[in-house]
């Protein structure tokens, strides 16, 4: 790699994700202490007021692609009433629930538990706020919100990329990968576009050496603790968007730790500091759920007609015994068009630069193989039928590690092509 070579994102972006990002769970946290709807209300208007400077703003004027893929978002979102199951049935309805007992924790009269009470209601908090400024609830607006949670995830990917050919052909995988599950009110497409911003700042973080934090002093430290803090509340929305969200930033924490030991041969006590900033709200979260006896279904027993009364890991035991779910687990997790798509770009720029990403490459690899794992024992362990379960959610989960691989694709090829230009110079 050419000792020239330097990565200077978007500060600007940055910062501004990091705002919205905290405005977001500031929404929560009132939400959470009760606090009095003003509040919440002020603290919404806040969070458009910077959206709005993004779109006004001189300094952002070379982003009009990304400017342009939130407001469809945004319109598609209100344009569609929600249909799906899961969003209408699990996600919006939580949110109903907020909104009229306007209380986060609603759901903690346990009525209806195959609704997912414990799941984490970060996303739910900000669609009761909107309703409850515009004064009542219904099947379309609510889920528009979900939009202006993708905003923070979307910046920090944009600041990296800057390239505008770059951010537009990102921009276009997003669409063509995720499809309806961004605007149908679903926490999947959330999931994946966190997914890649925590994976994104936490290598940068932790691990890139030709990062620029800036010229002098002051400017260098304030974007060290920008990019921490985006982390850190972009780590926190993942952890609260729902169960798969929090297993993602756990196996990034874990995996940043084993690749930090392995490197330096100890311990970084700043990824410490930084997980358990992350990991703080979600665990008083599943504490308070389970203090009040609101348990994931996921661990209780079997609702499916031939392993009725099965626990979790009698399920997993016997299913892990029949060959015949294997190849049904194995048919919609990797028989996946937008996956194998996304799997042969990846292949294809491993074989053009490895030498030169080995270490990012080898990062990414092992999040995505460790999901992907994880995601055959959450399957063989559903409490519902395995077929049922598949059919219904494996188009939903597997654009997290589609994404995941696309964008770090699309970065290393940018990278390839800026240090081959330095060489030139």
């Amino acid at each position: 790699m050419s000792a020239k070579y330097k990565i200077i994102p978007d500060w600007n972006l940055i910062f501004l994700s990091c705002i919205i990002s905290f405005l977001i769970f500031l929404n929560y946290f009132f939400w959470s202490v009760n606090a009095f709807q003003i509040i919440k209300f002020i603290n919404f208007f806040v969070l458009l007021s910077f959206l709005f400077y993004f779109f006004l703003h001189k300094k952002f004027f070379n982003y009009n692609f990304l400017k342009f893929i939130i407001i469809s978002l945004l319109i598609l979102s209100l344009g569609s009433v929600t249909l799906d199951w899961d969003a209408r049935s699990m996600w919006m309805f939580h949110s109903k629930r907020i909104f009229f007992d306007n209380s986060l924790y609603a759901g903690f009269d346990k009525y209806m538990p195959e609704l997912e009470n414990a799941y984490p209601r970060l996303p739910a908090t900000l669609s009761a706020t909107l309703a409850q400024i515009i004064g009542h609830w219904n099947e379309i607006f609510p889920k528009s919100t979900n939009i202006l949670i993708l905003v923070p995830a979307l910046f920090v990917q944009c600041a990296f990329l800057k390239n505008v050919k770059a951010v537009l052909l990102w921009l276009m995988f997003v669409l063509l990968i995720s499809g309806r599950i961004l605007i149908n009110g679903s926490m999947d497409g959330l999931v994946a576009i966190y997914f890649v911003a925590n994976c994104l700042i936490i290598y940068n973080l932790f691990f890139e050496e030709h990062l620029i934090y800036g010229k002098g002093k002051d400017e260098i430290n304030k974007n060290k603790i920008t990019l921490f803090f985006t982390g850190v509340f972009c780590g926190i929305i993942l952890s609260l968007l729902k169960n798969e969200g929090l297993v993602i930033i756990m196996l990034l924490l874990l995996s940043t730790l084993i690749f930090k030991i392995y490197i330096e041969k100890k311990i970084d006590k700043n990824i410490l500091i930084f997980g358990t900033f992350v990991l703080l709200p979600v665990f008083i979260w599943k504490f308070i759920a389970l203090y009040n006896g609101i348990y994931p279904t996921m661990i209780g027993a079997s609702i499916s007609s031939n392993l009725v009364g099965l626990n979790s890991f009698d399920r997993l035991i016997l299913r892990l015994s029949e060959i015949d779910n294997y190849k049904l687990v194995f048919k919609y997790l990797l028989i996946n068009e937008k996956f194998i798509i996304s799997l042969l770009i990846f292949i294809f720029c491993i074989y053009k630069n490895f030498k030169k990403n080995k270490l990012l490459y080898s990062f990414v690899i092992t999040n995505a193989l460790l999901y992907y794992i994880l995601l055959y024992m959450i399957y063989f362990q559903t409490p519902a039928d395995l077929y049922w379960h598949l059919n219904s959610s494996a188009t939903r989960v597997m654009p997290s590690i589609a994404m995941v691989l696309v964008f770090f694709s699309i970065s290393t090829i940018i990278k390839d092509q800026r240090i081959r230009k330095e060489n030139l110079i």
